[in-house]
């Protein structure tokens, strides 16, 4: 009997890979900054519907979030170059919380811009 995946399972990223790995913004993705100091995001996205109806649908979506002044800090440190500790580092210095809260609300903010297409994460 043949298996149902034949695409080997990665295993679980360790919490060391997890803080040496370097964010980037994705292609598609515009920064504005908003006059009371929030950061709206737009993201443009192919349409992925195909058929008959999807002629008269925008070849393109964009969607909008709008981030407070924690996730606005958290976005302006992602360059391509920075890991993610060096982001907790500068989230920890700049709003003086304890290290392994701003460890896990930081990795949780980021899970969350990976699920929207807002960023893509490099595991070493």
């Amino acid at each position: 009997m043949l298996p149902f995946s034949t695409k080997p399972k990665q295993p679980p990223i360790d919490r060391t890979r997890a803080l040496e790995s370097i964010p980037g913004l994705n292609g598609g993705v515009q920064l504005e900054e908003q006059p009371d100091g929030r950061l709206l995001v737009k993201i443009q996205t192919p349409r992925q519907s195909k058929g008959w109806l999807a002629r008269f649908q925008p070849a393109t979506i964009e969607r909008k979030v709008r981030l407070d002044e924690l996730g606005a800090f958290v976005l302006s440190q992602i360059d391509g170059e920075h890991t993610v500790r060096e982001i907790v580092r500068a989230f920890v210095k700049r709003f003086s919380v304890n290290q392994r809260e701003a460890e896990l609300s930081t990795a949780e903010f980021l899970r969350s811009l990976v699920k929207r297409n807002v960023i893509s994460i490099g595991v070493k």
